[in-house]
């Protein structure tokens, strides 16, 4: 579902990238007193490792039947584990760095940024929310409960992600809205079927291996939790070993050949209404700065690291600022 740059009309980049910004700084303020408390720096490296779980889960493609192919776009899933506000700047940065290999627009950054944080990050969480709390009325294990929420919530923000998105370029002229909503929709309801078993398939694990990894748990159960993020240890061992197992599972993927070239949903929807030559034609105005890289393997190493730092170096930096915000409050409330 990334747009490449040219599909869009100005007025819809210029909206959507207003609404993404103003997202963003609201999402800045939003964000939790967990990454106020004194010792909340401890929680970078487990947010730099899920930018790369993120970046490598979009980056391969798994086959859909009908010619097609998906990939995980994680806004309901980040969403679950760090907070809605939270997942909207991560798929933005996550974004940045795909399009840096030319996997979506620079231009269209506010457009995906708002079909995937967003919709499948806002509305996907507070779904999974609504889904959570009526089940919380039942017998059901929280872990399971909440598995279940985030398979029923993902699929449903992806499909209506789709919808969006298919409006955006009805109204751009690339497609008429008539044929491009249906189209679109029709392949991401299988589409929708990966992302919701991915998203389930890693909150299970997260909540069997380290449950307060699951920082919106007093969202789920409608009720305070205190976090204690000084118990998190420095995840040395963990990041080599997600890191790895991620570059491992990509190797086996193309190696294997499970892992498919086939168009994703958009790029099909395009491709049988305009032909593949009119999408290679579409006019960028600049050139993706790590095209060069041409090894699909390279290219997945490079952006997991570069995913990391940037992950990493942006939530330092927010972190500190909004610790410095909270304690010049406080000075405030005390000299008052």
């Amino acid at each position: 579902m990334h747009i490449p740059d040219g599909l869009l009309n100005p007025a819809t980049l210029v909206t959507l990238w207003i609404v993404v910004i103003l997202v963003m700084i609201l999402g800045y303020f939003k964000m939790g007193k967990l990454f106020e408390k004194e010792d909340s720096e401890k929680l970078i490296p487990y947010i730099g490792v899920l930018a790369a779980t993120i970046f490598a889960f979009q980056f391969v493609n798994y086959p859909v039947p009908g010619g097609t192919s998906g990939h995980l776009v994680g806004g309901t899933l980040v969403a679950v584990i760090l907070g809605p506000w939270a997942s909207v700047i991560i798929l933005f940065l996550v974004l940045i760095v795909q399009s840096l290999f030319g996997d979506g627009g620079i231009l269209a950054l506010g457009a995906n940024t708002f079909n995937m944080g967003i919709i499948g990050g806002i509305f996907g969480f507070y779904l999974v929310i609504f889904i959570v709390r009526i089940l919380n009325k039942t017998s059901i294990k929280k872990e399971i409960s909440v598995t279940i929420a985030t398979a029923i919530g993902s699929y449903i923000a992806i499909v209506l992600a789709s919808f969006i998105c298919a409006v955006e370029i009805g109204i751009s002229g690339a497609i008429p809205i008539g044929i491009a909503i249906p189209a679109m929709v029709y392949w991401h309801i299988l589409i929708g079927i990966g992302e919701a078993i991915i998203s389930a398939l890693i909150v299970f694990y997260i909540y069997k291996v380290k449950p307060d990894l699951i920082t919106t748990k007093s969202y789920m159960e409608d009720k305070a939790i205190f976090l204690n993020v000084s118990k998190y240890k420095k995840p040395i061992i963990s990041i080599v070993i997600v890191v790895g197992g991620l570059l491992l599972m990509i190797a086996v993927g193309f190696t294997i050949g499970i892992l498919s070239d086939a168009p994703d949903g958009l790029e099909r929807v395009l491709i049988d209404q305009n032909g593949e030559t009119w999408l290679e034609n579409l006019v960028s105005p600049w050139i993706p700065l790590l095209s060069w890289i041409t090894s699909d393997y390279g290219a997945a190493i490079v952006g997991i690291i570069l995913s990391v730092v940037l992950m990493s170096s942006a939530f330092y930096l927010i972190i500190h600022y909004k610790k410095k915000i909270s304690i010049n409050i406080d000075k405030h409330k005390i000299n008052n």
